[in-house]
């Protein structure tokens, strides 16, 4: 019987988390192996983040160009080609991962860094060795990176059509007439923007009472305005009742918004309903790793699991789904991995997530960090909030962009900045000043004092820190 090959760190996942695990096990020269089920570089590179952005910048420069009138600039008629927009979001893809069945710029770093790799899905034998298809690995310490995987509800008539997650949705070979999104978070905002500018009709189904509902209720309130001024038909607190197959290649939703019945007719059914950690086939229970409530790996700010040699990190262990934060998570579990597999005595790491800013690219952009009004007077009762029109910004003039708001939010009696929101351009990167402002406990009156580079929209920033008041 051959020998099973042995390795101080086993990382299962190379997705945002287990790439960085497996970095910072190298960087405490640990020996390491990555085992992959599917494309080196997880989901965000290869099926989420980079291939909708890729589509969400193509559909807006068709909506630029449809609108250069505005600017003076004459076009003729503007037209696109489904797929050569897919094509350039493969080759987005690519740009990021390299071609290839694996992602041979993946492949190539991780050859660089010494780290073997075997492709295959794991699976637990017991604490210390895992499978992987028909051979095994064994190792000191282990990381468990494996993502998620998208949650479907229990819709009726839902197992009966042939409905899109949002991975396949960014692959489709042909442009939909009409779509349904079942969900109006982050992921099925996005998608319903891309679609909705190139032209389709999209019925966009949210449960709760608001799109992008862990958003600050202006902020959100925005959002739905901004995706309703694309001719959206965005309905919420709405359930979808039942999902028919009308033959032909059209399908029928029965949705219920307070008692009200409607039907849509459509050609494509996306569920973007949200995620759920993945750890199907792993045999977790083998290694003696306990699960939360919603199926999640239990890990503690140092990323360790209930068994003192296995980590977790990312959308695996349950927390905020994010590839920023998977990634300082992905950091924390292979440092600490490599300390225990060699027997360290260094200070273990501990995730520091306090501070962690998002943003949804919608039309304008969404992002936000920090406390909403309605968290922060949950848990002080009034706070200081400023507030700036980005209409009134120069930069939002001559960009011809003036839709959107920024806001801050302070604590009334330190007056530290507790949270920020904004809705327009560039908000993705504006709101960064505020995270930094947050991170390093800055007052709400440094900010307003802090001079901004004129015209730029980060100049809302000190509108909205000068003007606060109690609310």
């Amino acid at each position: 019987m051959s020998k099973i090959p042995s390795y101080d760190v086993l990382v299962i996942g190379s997705g945002a988390a287990g790439f960085s695990a497996v970095e910072a096990a190298r960087a405490q020269e640990a020996s390491v192996c990555l085992v992959e089920a599917g494309r080196l570089g997880g989901e965000c590179p290869n099926d989420a983040c980079v291939p909708s952005k890729a589509l969400l910048k193509a559909a807006q420069v068709y909506r630029q160009a449809q609108h250069a009138r505005e600017f003076g600039v004459q076009l003729g008629q503007v037209s696109f080609d489904f797929s050569e927009i897919m094509r350039y979001r493969q080759s987005v893809v690519n740009a990021i991962t390299g071609d290839g069945e694996r992602g041979a710029r993946y492949e190539k770093i991780l050859k660089s860094m010494k780290v073997e790799v075997k492709f295959g899905k794991a699976s637990f034998v017991d604490d210390h060795i895992v499978e992987v298809g028909a051979s095994q690995v064994q190792a000191r310490s282990v990381v468990i990176a494996t993502g998620s995987v998208d949650f479907i509800p229990p819709i009726p008539g839902l197992d009966s059509v042939k409905f899109l997650g949002s991975a396949d949705a960014m692959k489709l070979k042909r442009q939909p007439k009409a779509i349904a999104i079942i969900g109006g978070g982050p992921v099925g905002c996005e998608l319903a923007t891309f679609f909705a500018l190139i032209g389709t009709r999209v019925v966009l189904l949210q449960s709760a009472p608001m799109v992008l509902h862990r958003e600050d209720e202006e902020i959100s309130k925005l959002a739905r305005q901004a995706l309703e001024g694309l001719k959206i038909e965005l309905f919420t607190n709405a359930s979808v009742v039942e999902v028919v197959n009308g033959g032909g290649g059209v399908y029928g939703l029965k949705v219920d918004v307070a008692g009200n019945r409607s039907m849509h007719a459509v050609e494509q059914v996306l569920v973007a309903t949200g995620k759920r950690a993945c750890t199907k086939g792993l045999a977790v229970e083998e290694a003696g790793i306990r699960l939360g409530k919603r199926g999640e790996i239990e890990t503690n700010k140092e990323q360790k699991t209930n068994v003192p040699n296995i980590f977790a990190a990312g959308d695996v262990a349950g927390g905020m789904m994010f590839t920023h934060t998977a990634h300082h998570e992905g950091w924390v579990a292979g440092t600490n991995a490599a300390l225990v597999a060699k027997k360290k005595r260094s200070t273990r790491l501990k995730s520091d997530e306090r501070v962690v800013p998002r943003c949804t690219f919608v039309v304008p952009e969404v992002a936000s960090v920090g406390l909403t009004q309605a968290e922060a007077q949950q848990a002080f009762k009034r706070v200081l909030v400023g507030r700036a029109d980005v209409s009134s910004l120069g930069r939002s003039v001559t960009d011809n962009a003036r839709f959107g708001l920024l806001k801050i939010v302070a604590h009334p009696k330190t007056r530290k900045v507790l949270g920020g929101h904004m809705m327009g351009e560039r908000a993705g990167e504006v709101i960064h000043e505020i995270a930094l402002a947050i991170h390093l406990g800055a007052t709400i009156d440094k900010l307003a004092t802090l001079i901004h580079a004129y015209p730029t929209y980060s100049e809302a920033v000190v509108s909205a820190a000068a003007t606060a008041q109690f609310e």
